[in-house]
């Protein structure tokens, strides 16, 4: 797509999102919000009105094993004004988070993003104390893909996923054999069927049995009818193995594209996947994935990097090396669209 098409498609997707002034402010705004809910949950909000060390919290919290994600931690919500900090010591700004509260049911961004923040008060906060505390994951656990079911299916990400397809080709992709890369519970495949006029074959894969399998069960209207993916001549489906030891279950130049929608970052083997959808596409496919891309290595950790962690993920990638992994897979034409969006071919 030409720079000019790229300008006016972001400049209709700007349009659909007006009332989200200032994503990337928001964006920070409501993670610390979320890590200031799990802290909650785990009593250090409480904790922290009193100032206390870094070791202080630490030790309230019990058996942490990872002090720098909880320095890391302390640093962004202090930047946003959550924490006060003062001679070392850490104190709760209670008036900044009843104000950032406040935005769950005042702010389309917080709102949009409302299954995350319900989510840690659920159970996510279990999850980011047990990484606290040392716990390894080799992709995203179960208990936040549950999360991120209800997340995925927001208007906000469908809107985002039909930016990509934009940018990767638009109604061009008709009859396309699609590896959809992280399906997810089923909302990434429906975008996809409806925008392509259910005109392409499209393979679900994602990295645990239980969520391929509920994406199998995910219902789509078809023709007036509603049917099961599973039940659908032109879709099928594929487990992955979230440790990257074993290939994909799938042939080499067997796929046009690879469409991949916000997973790269929770993975430790980004050059595995990367490498994987590489094999699986035929000379010319193309690969399209949003992922965030950072400018630069040290640059400064944002409150959204920190939740990441915090969830089990990885980290976000910087420019350098997402162009490392991509040509190193024999990727030409990359293209990194607004910090996010990635489009690249097969030499």
């Amino acid at each position: 797509m030409s720079l000019k098409g790229k300008i006016k498609v972001s400049l209709k997707l700007l349009r659909e999102l007006r009332k989200l002034s200032g994503i990337s402010k928001f964006t920070n705004m409501h993670s610390a919000l979320v890590l200031a809910i799990g802290l909650e949950k785990l009593g250090v909000i409480d904790f922290l009105e009193k100032p206390r060390s870094l070791e202080e919290v630490a030790n309230f919290i019990g058996d942490v094993k990872r002090l720098d994600f909880l320095s890391e931690l302390m640093e962004v919500l202090e930047r946003e004004k959550i924490l006060q900090k003062l001679d070392g010591h850490y104190k709760v700004n209670i008036d900044q988070l009843d104000k950032l509260k406040k935005k769950r049911t005042t702010n389309p961004y917080f709102i949009a993003f409302e299954p995350i923040t319900s989510g840690f008060e659920r159970v996510l906060y279990e999850v980011m104390r047990d990484v606290l505390r040392g716990a390894e994951f080799d992709f995203v656990s179960p208990e936040v893909a549950t999360v991120f079911y209800f997340q995925n299916a927001s208007p906000l990400y469908a809107l985002g996923r039909e930016l990509l397809l934009e940018l990767g080709g638009g109604k061009g992709l008709k009859g396309k054999r699609i590896l959809d890369l992280g399906c997810g519970f089923g909302a990434e495949p429906i975008t996809l069927l409806n925008y392509l006029d259910f005109d392409c074959h499209l393979i679900c894969a994602d990295f645990f049995p239980n969520v391929v399998d509920e994406c199998m069960h995910t219902t789509i209207e078809v023709d007036g009818q509603t049917k099961m993916l599973k039940d659908l001549e032109k879709v099928e489906f594929a487990v992955l193995d979230p440790s990257m030891r074993k290939p994909f279950p799938i042939p080499d130049e067997h796929v046009d594209l690879v469409f991949s929608f916000a997973l790269l970052h929770w993975s430790k083997y980004p050059d595995k996947i990367i490498s994987e959808c590489a094999r699986v596409l035929r000379k010319g496919g193309k690969l399209m994935m949003v992922t965030p891309v950072k400018k630069k290595e040290g640059s400064r950790i944002t409150a959204g990097e920190v939740l990441l962690k915090l969830e089990g993920g990885n980290r976000f990638y910087t420019r350098e090396e997402m162009e490392k992994f991509l040509t190193d897979a024999n990727m030409t034409d990359i293209t990194i669209f607004i910090s996010h969006m990635i489009v690249a071919k097969k030499g």
